[in-house]
């Protein structure tokens, strides 16, 4: 498996096992203090990935399912109709 790097950060462990994220990318992944984040195994190392929250993932599927919605008619709309048949 590869993995395409833009960047490429050393990172020291703490006495803790802490590492700390470098404030470009805590930036660009919208990774704040208190922000929960997941480590994954893969065969050659970890993968640190930011958890998505619940509102996020329903506000980014709002999004999609907007931007297929007739334009023409409301959701209100068609499930009225649909109420009707």
């Amino acid at each position: 498996m590869y993995y395409y790097f833009s960047s490429m950060t050393k990172l020291k462990v703490g006495p803790k096992g802490q590492v700390t994220l470098i404030k470009k990318i805590r930036e660009k992944f919208g990774i704040k203090p208190g922000s929960l984040i997941e480590e994954i195994e893969v065969d050659d190392g970890i993968l640190i990935k930011p958890i998505e929250s619940s509102f996020k993932k329903w506000k980014r599927l709002k999004e999609e399912i907007s931007k297929k919605w007739p334009s023409e008619i409301s959701s209100v709309q068609a499930i009225q109709e649909d109420r009707t048949k």
